[in-house]
């Protein structure tokens, strides 16, 4: 760590190093302070300021890293990885309507998308509607990632009518066991894209013959929206990663469910929703103990524990100030936080935001992830943030016996967890309002009928989870999806030709 002194009189490579050094660490107030320096020299404004957005969103400061992010923009409108992250933020900010949310990824066609789909060129793979289809999933995220445990169980499952290829956008430094039980799974069906351009990606793709092209990172990090820009594939899909739509014409289809997309949603949406039985699948690791205690029943217990099992950029003060009523109206309740981005700096927003019961939260770094899902057994109650609720952190939670409290909103983002909680047949568990969110919260952990009601999901929620079909027929209700998609497109082809 540098002084004062020591940044004002360091070389522009010391400050880039040390901001580098810093952001590896987690250190964003001090890796601010070295940009900050870059910054008031002048030293390349676009790639600073873009950096320093970076470091005020990680800091959980969305409005600084907003602003930043804006002004990267401003200075080079072709800063690809600024108009990204800036899409990041807004989804995550309460106040922000779906038609805002449309309109920052319209912006990001603008700028990257339209020149590369006017260049798109005719396909040429063989229109038989019955034939086994060439399906090619690209994904960043080919490794112990909440993401890929949302699509694994989908894209590692799939029948003889379905040949699978993967093209990994992945850093090779962050392979890991699960990258390599693809690789050795797959073969040459697992393919190594990550230091390819968008142009080269995309023509792999169209001369792999893929007839069906599925996105599995939306705008996180290491996507490839720009290969699917160019239209490699007859038909391209948006599913079960990061599925926020696209406002992308080379994006034909977006998986969904009508919980999920509403009829108000769809009616904005460029993109066709095509409704699965649940918006994700769920694959649970085999080696998880059924916990049946509810902490709150046990009369040696401090009072009720809530979780949030979150990453920390999904908390916002809106989610904070309504859990501090329900600190409040429990003053024997417990909210326990974990996840591995609780910065000492977001610790302390968080106890600043909950005062004066700061003896009633907790923090827990992420562990080993069995050990994190053993984590559940003390927990009585999930409650979930807004406006980006739970997704795979809820399918985990359900799986340990542990409902989620929700609050649904108009946006896609804001209605995973009740998507799920719906299918599930525990809609008790979704609030309309936050004052109703705050009522239930409280009324599930102290009242005999709330407690009743937690202890028999406690019991009975696992095999209903696994005949739902959230685990149940899944697999074969997206082949079945995938069939009709190509179906309709070779009718389309052969019209076409006629």
């Amino acid at each position: 760590m540098l002084t004062a002194v020591e940044l004002a009189s360091a070389t522009d490579q010391a400050l880039i190093a040390e901001a580098d050094r810093e952001a590896t660490n987690g250190q964003w107030q001090l890796a601010r302070a070295a940009l900050l320096q870059l910054w008031a020299r002048g030293f390349k404004l676009d790639m600073t300021a873009m950096h320093l957005g970076d470091a005020y969103m990680n800091e959980g400061d969305a409005e600084n890293g907003m602003k930043w992010h804006r002004q990267a923009l401003e200075l080079n409108p072709k800063l690809y990885p600024a108009q990204e992250h800036l899409i990041f933020m807004v989804d995550a900010q309460a106040e922000t309507t779906e038609a805002e949310a449309i309109a920052v990824r319209q912006d990001w066609w603008r700028r990257f998308g339209a020149d590369m789909y006017a260049h798109r060129q005719p396909h040429q793979n063989w229109a038989h509607p019955e034939k086994r289809l060439r399906v090619g999933y690209v994904s960043g995220d080919y490794y112990f990632h909440s993401a890929a445990i949302a699509f694994t169980p989908v894209i590692t499952q799939h029948s003889d009518a379905i040949e699978p290829v993967f093209y990994s956008t992945l850093d090779r430094s962050r392979y890991d066991y699960r990258t390599k039980l693809f690789m050795n799974r797959y073969g040459d069906h697992f393919i190594d894209a990550s230091e390819w351009s968008a142009c080269m990606l995309a023509n792999t793709i169209r001369a792999d013959g893929i007839d069906i092209l599925v996105d599995l990172s939306g705008y996180t990090g290491n996507n490839r929206l720009l290969a699917f820009a160019f239209k490699p594939a007859p038909i391209q899909i948006q599913a079960w990663g990061y599925v926020l739509g696209t406002a992308s014409p080379a994006i034909d289809v977006v998986f969904a469910d009508p919980i999920v997309c509403p009829p108000d949603v769809r009616a904005m949406m460029h993109e066709r929703i095509v409704d699965l039985p649940s918006v994700l699948s769920y694959l649970p690791r085999p080696d998880l103990p059924e916990p049946a205690h509810l902490p709150c029943l046990d009369p040696e217990a401090r009072g009720p524990i809530f979780s949030v099992f979150q990453r920390a950029m999904k908390v916002n003060r809106d989610t904070l100030a309504v859990w501090r009523q329900i600190l409040e109206r429990v003053p024997t309740s417990t909210i326990m936080f974990k996840g591995a981005d609780y910065s000492p700096l977001v610790r302390t927003q968080i106890v600043a935001a909950l005062e004066p019961f700061r003896n009633q939260i907790s923090f827990d770094f992420q562990m080993d992830h069995k050990q994190h899902m053993l984590s559940y057994a003390q927990v009585d109650l999930a409650l979930d943030p807004w406006p980006q609720t739970g997704g795979v952190s809820t399918l985990e939670a359900l799986w340990m016996n542990v409902p989620t409290l929700t609050l649904i909103g108009p946006r896609m983002i804001q209605r995973a967890s009740a998507s799920f909680l719906t299918t599930m047949g525990y809609p008790d568990f979704i609030a309309e309002t936050r004052e109703d969110y705050i009522e239930k919260a409280v009324a599930f952990v102290t009242t005999e009928a709330g407690r009743e009601r937690l202890l028999h999901i406690r019991k009975t929620c696992r095999e209903t989870m696994k005949a739902s079909p959230i685990m149940h027929g899944y697999v074969e209700a997206v082949e079945r999806e995938y069939r009709q998609l190509w179906r309709d497109w070779c009718e389309k082809t052969e019209q076409a030709v006629a």
